[in-house]
């Protein structure tokens, strides 16, 4: 089943059309030991946060679309997909702004020349402005992408995020951290980054573009 338009509004109106065509009696003529075994494609045409269109594609049990189209809610289905998807994403790209910013701090400590002094009120004010950065990840409470699209990113989202909030886990690091914690913190916020980026890119492969 394909669904298209410009926007959520549109989907869900052309959705209902459809079904007001004869998808319903379509799907009728289906035995019950088929509605078990076969998988349909439900697609929903939403617009992305760049703008661009793209064409959300999840993959459901026929007993399940059956389901959704006698309750008449198989357009809202679609739109919390699209509208969770969304929000995902946007708290990966809040969490990896952020991210760099704390690599920015640990980056002059790392780089400067000749090296701090671990009592030197620079690299001090710069662990302080890490440690700040680290709460405000913390704060952020990023939505898992919604079912049919969690089981393609769950092996790197478990490893990215903790909690029930769904945080972000980077390193701590205190105000006398020797040069190595630090180095080592920023090649872990390099990874963390890496992830938040796969698990993006994942997202994106998820749905096919139009």
């Amino acid at each position: 089943m394909r669904i298209e338009g410009n926007d959520q509004r549109l989907a869900a109106a052309t959705a209902i059309q459809m079904q007001q065509t004869g998808v319903q009696q379509m799907l009728a003529q289906k035995t019950a030991q088929q509605q078990d075994a076969q998988k349909v494609g439900t697609e929903n045409t939403v617009q992305s946060i760049a703008g661009d269109k793209v064409s959300v594609k999840i993959e459901l049990p026929q007993k399940t679309v059956d389901t959704l189209q006698n309750m008449g809610n198989i357009s809202d289905f679609l739109n919390s997909v699209a509208t969770n998807l969304r929000q995902t994403n946007e708290g990966l790209t809040a969490a990896n702004a952020v991210a760099d910013q704390m690599k920015t701090s640990l980056d002059k400590i790392i780089k400067n020349f000749p090296p701090y002094s671990i009592d030197s009120k620079e690299r001090i004010d710069q662990l302080m402005q890490y440690s700040s950065l680290r709460k405000q990840i913390m704060s952020l409470m990023t939505p898992p992408p919604p079912q049919p699209v969690y089981e393609k990113v769950k092996h790197l989202w478990e490893g990215l995020t903790g909690g029930i909030a769904g945080t972000i886990q980077t390193p701590a690091l205190s105000a006398d951290a020797p040069d190595s914690h630090v180095v080592a913190a920023s090649k872990q916020l390099d990874a963390i980054s890496g992830q938040i980026g796969l698990v993006q890119e994942t997202m994106t492969n998820s749905v096919m573009r139009s």
